[in-house]
């Protein structure tokens, strides 16, 4: 309901009561003002029923953990970041891996991962870039928003057709992360912190159906930070912050299970390249005891949870690199 609408409804309710006084003071309960005053309030009460949106709480679903590995190697150069998203409209999501130089678009189904289309990032190289590059990727508005440090401009990916086009962005990593990155440095500023990463999701709902917004942000001191947003009756807004220690950059949000609790999908806080980890942790509950965990040799530069086969359940897709390495392996966990 739109703060127009809720204003108007406060006057009209402001009147019934000031009515309610007046025709109290007279004794008229048989009276006009009082069969007004009672016709107001229940058409009153019928308009905000009728304008509250209907809670449709999820349905919980199980899931069956079995990691497996996705075709081969595929040679992607150094990937730094990875989204997922239905932008073409099937149904399927598809993965958008950024590297220092393009985004590359691939479909996942059927045991094997096929290139879709890719498009390059802007001539102009960036200066003072970190050793380190850095990048993300988020989806907004059907597009994807990409950037990287190493070039001065991102690109906003979407599709035309059957062709993957690219049109230049805005200025640094901003639009992407929502701070800037600290020049020479692999991390990003919003003058109030710094941080390695963060993700958002606006598409989860809790245990009745309400409408949440979750964002996250790996600090400096490798410790996961979310915030839960609750959209309850009335716009009423309510707050729950949780925090996963010892995290690395790569991680994600969702609702894998459907129980109305996101999760937190994360990787270890080891150095790039070592031999890392992915942990499912319910937020809330103790992040020494994940819903699951598993470990690769190599280090995991990317994950995401998106529909990527139609089936209407969210996948963990997890892109594992080993250090130096231009092959990513990418893998299902369930």
């Amino acid at each position: 309901m739109s703060r127009r609408a809720l204003a108007c409804i406060g006057v009209a309710a402001a009147l019934c009561s000031s009515a309610r006084a007046n025709a109290g003071a007279g004794d008229d309960s048989d009276g006009f003002l009082h069969r007004m005053t009672t016709a107001i309030s229940a058409r009153l009460a019928a308009v905000v029923a009728a304008r509250t949106p209907k809670l449709v709480p999820p349905v919980p679903i199980e899931v069956k953990w079995r990691p497996q590995r996705i075709a081969g190697s595929v040679d992607l150069g150094q990937v730094v970041a990875i989204a997922a998203a239905d932008l073409d409209g099937d149904h399927h999501a598809e993965l958008y891996a950024v590297t220092p130089r393009e985004v590359i678009a691939l479909s996942i189904g059927g045991g094997r991962v096929k290139e879709i289309g890719r498009v390059a990032f802007g001539a102009e190289l960036a200066v003072a870039a970190p050793r380190d590059v850095v990048g993300a990727a988020i989806e907004d508005g059907g597009a994807i928003v990409a950037c990287v440090s190493t070039r001065v401009r991102g690109v906003r990916v979407r599709w035309r057709g059957k062709q993957l086009v690219a049109e230049p962005g805005e200025p640094g990593l901003a639009p992407c992360v929502g701070a800037e990155l600290v020049r020479g440095h692999n991390y990003f500023t919003d003058g109030a912190g710094k941080f390695y990463s963060t993700r958002r999701r606006e598409d989860l709902v809790d245990d009745q159906g309400r409408k949440q917004r979750v964002a996250g942000r790996v600090t400096l001191a490798d410790t996961l930070e979310v915030t839960i947003v609750t959209h309850a009756a009335g716009d009423e807004l309510r707050n729950k912050s949780h925090e996963v220690r010892g995290v690395g950059a790569a991680f994600e949000l969702a609702d894998v299970d459907r129980d109305g609790r996101p999760e937190a999908i994360v990787s270890g806080a080891g150095a790039p390249g070592d031999p890392d980890h992915v942990a499912v942790i319910t937020l809330g509950s103790d992040d020494k005891r994940p819903m699951y965990r598993h470990e690769w040799k190599g280090g995991v530069v990317g994950v995401v949870a998106a529909d990527v086969d139609g089936d209407g359940r969210p996948c963990v897709i997890v892109a594992v690199r080993l250090a130096g390495a231009n092959r990513v392996d990418l893998w299902r966990l369930n």
